[in-house]
This record gives C-alpha cells, structure tokens and sequence, in this order.
C-alpha cells in the first residue's frame, strides 16, 4: 500500500493543478497565524476580540483540502482502467484490498497532514501568545480534537474522491460524480426536511464535526458527521476492491 501510495503522488506533484491546490492549501494557516497576532496585539490595548481561531481555520482549510482531494483522487482508479494497467498489479501480485488501501492513502495522507500540522502549530502558537487565556491542558485536548477532525476528514475525502474514479474510466466523469456528493444530497435533505436536516454529504458532514468538536454544538450533529464521513471512506473503499476485483487478472 505504501508503495502504491508514494509512486500516485510522485505522479501528482507533476500536475499543475495539483501543485496549484496544495499552495493554495497553505494560504489559511498564515492568514490565521497572524490574526493570532493581531489578537494579541488588540489584547494588549485592553480589548478582547472572543475569537478563536483555531475552528475558523479547520472550516477554511477544508475547502482547498477538499479541492485537493478531488485533483488527487478521482484520476487515480479512472486513469489505470482507461489505460488496461490493474493487470500489472495482479502479476506483482497485489491484491484488490492493498490497491484500494495504495490508492485511498495517496488521498488521506496529504488531507490529514494539511489540516493537522498547521492545526497543531496554530493551537501552539495560540499557547504561547495567549499564555493567561490558554493552558497546557487546554492545548492537548485542543490538539487531540484537531488529529480526530484530521483523521474523519482526511478518510471521508479520500473515499468520496477515490470511490467515483473507480466506478468510471474518465477522470473527468469521476470529478463531476466526487463534486456532486458535495452538492446534492445536502441540497435534497435541505429542500425535503429544510435548514435543521442532518448532513449527508462530505462538505456539510465535515462542518458539523468541526462545530461539534470545537464549539461544543449538538455533539448528535457531530457523531453523525464523523459517521457520514466514515461511510464515504468505506463505501468509496468497497466500490473500489470490487471494481478491481473484476478487473484484476493477470
């Protein structure tokens, strides 16, 4: 798996859009580092902002993430089926379980790492600004709630990206099938049940597991978040392993 994964994104760092999206991915940790500064700074005045951060800029950073998913994941099934190259790894022999892992790690690594690095530096650099406000404790749980959101994202992108480019042998088609589950099932659950429905996709999902972890809302919003985001990653696993499976053969 480690190695499927390494040799996909040694391919993606040769797209242009894909080194566009993961530059792009690096604008909000700096913009929100330095309204941490500045928080500091209009602190010293006598005033007090009441303004965290840190939950702004994991609901800002999982858009280019997102975006970044969907460059990096919906070629990399689409792309070995147009090709007539899922024979290769059969011959190694790799099986359709390790191929699906290779591929969904490719995606899930760089989501997670792009939402929680810069979200541990932002929470520690939050302690050390604001060391009246913030207490070590408060840091490692603050810390702990950013790796959970890191991991339910990183996992339900890479399945909502990977999923669709198994289903179909262009890439393109894949990306417009990814797009729309950010899309549509929030827009039919909304006109259905309107502005209290639950979310049912990726985008809407990931938002009610940041607002339940770091604002404490209706934690029920929040496991059902993280559990909508763990169907996408298993359900895009499974469409994965049995696309291949029927494809696979030396």
């Amino acid at each position: 798996m480690r190695a499927i994964a390494l040799r996909e994104l040694g391919i993606a760092r040769r797209r242009r859009i894909v080194k566009f999206l993961f530059l792009a991915s690096m604008v909000p940790p700096f913009i929100f580092g330095m309204i941490l500064v500045g928080r500091v700074v209009i602190n010293q005045t006598g005033m007090d902002m009441g303004w965290d951060p840190v939950l702004y800029f994991m609901m800002t950073q999982a858009l280019p993430v997102a975006l970044l998913a969907l460059g990096l994941g919906t070629p990399l099934v689409a792309r070995d089926r147009a090709e007539d190259v899922l024979y290769l790894y059969a011959v190694r022999p790799v099986s359709p379980w390790y191929y699906a892992g290779g591929k969904m790690m490719a995606v899930a690594v760089p989501a997670l790492l792009l939402l929680f690095i810069p979200g541990v530096l932002i929470a520690g650099l939050r302690l050390g600004l604001l060391p009246d406000v913030v207490t070590p404790g408060e840091s490692l749980l603050l810390v702990g709630k950013v790796l959970i959101a890191a991991i339910m994202v990183a996992l339900g992108y890479a399945g909502v990206s990977v999923g669709p480019s198994a289903a179909t042998q262009r890439a393109r088609w894949a990306l417009l099938i990814a797009a729309g589950f950010f899309i549509i099932p929030d827009t039919v659950v909304q006109i259905i049940w309107g502005g209290d429905a639950y979310s049912l996709g990726p985008g809407n999902a990931a938002a009610d597991l940041l607002n339940s972890l770091f604002k404490g809302e209706e934690a029920l919003r929040g496991m059902l978040g993280a559990l909508v985001l763990s169907l996408y990653c298993v359900v895009g696993a499974l469409v994965t392993i049995k696309r291949v499976q029927r494809e696979m053969i030396p």
